[in-house]
């Protein structure tokens, strides 16, 4: 196949990308990859380092914004509207996402999970070469020590991210108090894509091709602010959108 999206498959920037082409129609495969796996697959295609990459016959495309536009131009109109102002908001909501939603609902989510080895196996499970999963077993403790040095994962950082996650999702359920079904208006746009994919991590929407629900795995504390997301305006709406949009 000419296109070939190189992911790590649970990653919720990943998710993003691989729901923006197939909701826009275009035809792929897939190539994933374990954290720390990824860089060679990445440099190989001519990125750096970090996922989604895009390989088209027409070149490499990398990060998931981007490769949502690339989408988008197969299809016009599908998650970017037309209309410029319209279009603008979607890209701006698109932008905060990608900014503030997604590095906070990362590194809240590997603090809860990195410990657990029954989670974690569980979030790599699938969509990974066998041999990749074996490795990372073996090199658990280092490849550990490797993701929380590059992601900033400790409690302080966890609890910041914990603060800006309340933030954005508060956002999020005032701009959808007066009713409207989608960020933007009355109809599905990057904006809602991006909110739902990002937000993934916290919310463990059944839906999602990759992620069980490790959240049974959380502690106590930690699947209580699970709970207590999912039971929000912003959390309905990103599990309602998994159900209806996904």
């Amino acid at each position: 196949m000419d296109t070939v999206l190189v992911t790590i498959p649970f990653s919720h920037y990943c998710e993003k990308a691989r729901w923006a082409l197939q909701r826009c129609g275009v035809g792929f495969g897939e190539q994933g990859h374990l954290p720390l796996f990824h860089a060679l697959a990445v440099r190989r295609a001519g990125g750096r380092r970090m996922v989604p990459v895009l390989i088209t016959a027409e070149g490499m495309v990398q990060e998931s914004a981007a490769i949502a536009a690339w989408a988008d131009a197969r299809r016009p109109g599908t998650l970017l509207p037309v209309q410029p102002a319209a279009r603008r908001a979607a890209l701006e909501l698109e932008d905060l996402f990608d900014r503030q939603l997604g590095p906070a609902t990362r590194r809240w989510a590997y603090h809860q999970l990195l410990p657990d080895k029954r989670a974690l196996a569980a979030l790599m499970a699938r969509g990974a070469p066998a041999w990749e999963r074996a490795a990372f077993r073996l090199l658990r403790p280092a490849a550990i020590a490797l993701m929380r040095k590059a992601m900033n994962i400790n409690p302080a950082g966890a609890e910041r991210s914990r603060a800006k996650i309340e933030e954005v999702f508060e956002q999020v359920g005032e701009r959808l108090h007066d009713g409207r079904s989608f960020l933007t208006g009355e109809r599905f746009t990057i904006a809602d894509l991006a909110f739902a994919a990002l937000a993934a991590p916290v919310l463990f929407p059944p839906g999602h091709p990759f992620m069980p629900d490790a959240g049974g795995a959380l502690q106590r504390s930690a699947r209580q602010q699970v709970d207590a997301w999912r039971a929000s305006a912003a959390g309905r709406f990103g599990l309602r959108l998994y159900t209806t949009q996904r």
